[in-house]
């Protein structure tokens, strides 16, 4: 730590050598992780994209955010590992502030960009009265836009406030920008990044209580159906005995009400489909980003020791597994996608026969 917070009188007399050297394994999660991510995001945002173009009543704009934010994570991991395989090589210390700066920046959209969708997945549920689709896209953006602005804000705070820029090269890690101020920037970072997830946690409760709610309405509007249809047969067969006057107007007024619930029915069961999908998206965040951001905080608060760089860096390589994850839950779970990258794959096919 010394080190990395020595500041020289001269260019000459400056040593900053570090000995946590990559292990093989390090080197090798780099280049599959971060180029798997790439490589399959690409496609996916692609499929997302032409099922737009083959249905534009399909609403996949959070979709196709989603593996935007997750191909930038695979992108943005290079620059910082990259100099974790040579620790000993310098770069100007603007240069390792930037290369950190954008990852930290990048991870908080992502997760940003998750808690959008639950946000936006718990109000849509939550008041299927609303005309949602129609205004979709321009509530999303302005939610969107909030969390951008919040990621934004907290990443520049959190940088410019806490780190040290200098003149000198450095060999790059959290250490040589933050220097004595490491714990503060561990809290903040894991606070954010934390935050974040609490909302997200609030959301799936309130998404879970409305399918909850949902389904126990659609099976008391089962069991209400099938009571009037055995009501119905046995004023049938009394009519048959002793005819009564109907009521035309009460026939109108139930068959307008039932032709009104119908697609609200129908559409809160298609998104309750749909938010099984968001839910395993999710899941999958939890399980691999959980552990990055909890590390921080408990480093911050010193409830857990000095992290190793090699420890640090196998979480970040862990936090992209879950943008590599992404698109094939999305994918292989809507069908509108599904259809797109069957019928792609399928004309590549016939393109190499031919």
């Amino acid at each position: 730590m010394a080190n990395a917070c020595y500041i020289p009188s001269n260019a000459s007399d400056y040593t900053d050598y570090d000995t946590d050297i990559a292990p093989m394994w390090i080197r090798v999660g780099v280049v599959v992780v971060g180029g798997a991510t790439v490589l399959v995001n690409i496609p996916a945002i692609i499929a997302v994209i032409f099922t737009k173009l083959r249905n534009t009543e399909t609403r996949n704009l959070h979709l196709l955010i989603l593996g935007l934010t997750d191909l930038l994570v695979g992108l943005s991991l290079f620059p910082i590992l990259i100099t974790f395989i040579n620790p000993n090589s310098k770069i100007s210390h603007t240069s390792c502030f930037l290369r950190i700066y954008c990852f930290t920046f990048i991870y908080f959209t992502s997760l940003g960009q998750t808690c959008v969708i639950c946000i936006d997945r718990a109000f849509l549920l939550a008041r299927p009265s609303w005309i949602y689709t129609s205004k979709y896209a321009r509530r999303y953006f302005k939610m969107l836009s909030g969390m951008l602005l919040f990621t934004f804000l907290s990443t520049t705070l959190i940088y410019f406030i806490l780190g040290f820029p200098k003149s000198h090269k450095v060999s790059c890690k959290l250490e040589s920008i933050f220097c004595e101020n490491m714990d503060y920037f561990s809290t903040s970072a894991g606070f954010v990044a934390t935050s974040i997830q609490c909302v997200i946690v609030i959301c799936c409760i309130i998404i879970i209580i409305v399918l909850q709610r949902h389904r126990r309405k659609l099976l008391t509007q089962v069991g209400h159906t099938l009571n009037t249809d055995t009501t119905s047969e046995g004023t049938t067969t009394n009519q048959v005995q002793r005819p009564k006057e109907s009521n035309p107007m009460s026939h109108d007024t139930e068959g307008s009400r039932e032709r009104e619930r119908k697609p609200t029915t129908l559409r809160m069961s298609a998104e309750s489909k749909s938010t099984l999908t968001i839910m395993f998206i999710i899941i999958n965040l939890f399980i691999f980003a959980t552990p990055l951001n909890l590390g921080f905080l408990m480093q911050g608060l010193h409830l857990l020791e000095t992290t190793s760089r090699t420890t640090r860096h196998a979480m970040l390589i862990l936090t992209t597994v879950n943008s590599l994850i992404n698109p094939f839950i999305y994918c292989f779970r809507t069908p509108e996608i599904r259809v797109t990258m069957h019928n792609g794959i399928s004309k590549l096919r016939a393109l190499c026969k031919s």
